[in-house]
């Protein structure tokens, strides 16, 4: 009995492997932490891109002088293109609707998705953004 308990007591204070046990058990929250943390923070990168590209194209629409009202339409489209391709988030013209209603020039998007280029959840893909800028038309 007493050479039981001696054995017991010894098993009981060993050590060996228990931080092993532990970096098995911290390191997959940790890692899906930094991954959520990486991935929001690219969503909203791109966001305030598509923002940006937004304004630039209602602002570079509302200062031309064109005779035409599809000019000024076709000109925002082009310049938000160029915007957002350099930021790295290149938006679809065809996704953009640019238009000149009354004296203001209206340029949105609909149904952009923010986790686009992500792999590896198929659900955050299906998150989309609409957003519009409005400027007015200098030139009226």
């Amino acid at each position: 009995m007493r050479w039981m308990r001696s054995r017991w007591r010894a098993f009981r204070n060993q050590q060996h492997g228990a931080a092993v046990v532990e970096f098995a058990l911290v390191v997959p929250i940790f890692f899906l932490l930094v991954w959520g943390g990486l991935s929001f923070s690219r969503a909203y990168q791109r966001l305030n891109v598509l923002t940006g590209a937004l304004r630039e194209g209602a602002r570079y629409g509302a200062t031309l002088s064109a005779g035409t009202i599809g000019a000024v339409e076709d000109s925002a489209r082009a310049r938000i293109t160029i915007y957002s391709t350099a930021f790295g988030f290149p938006v679809d013209p065809n996704q953009v609707t640019a238009a000149l209603v009354g004296n203001e020039v209206r340029v949105s998007v609909t149904n952009y998705p923010l986790f686009a280029d992500l792999t590896g959840f198929s659900v955050l893909s299906t998150i989309t953004v609409t957003r519009q800028a409005i400027f007015r038309w200098e030139r009226s």
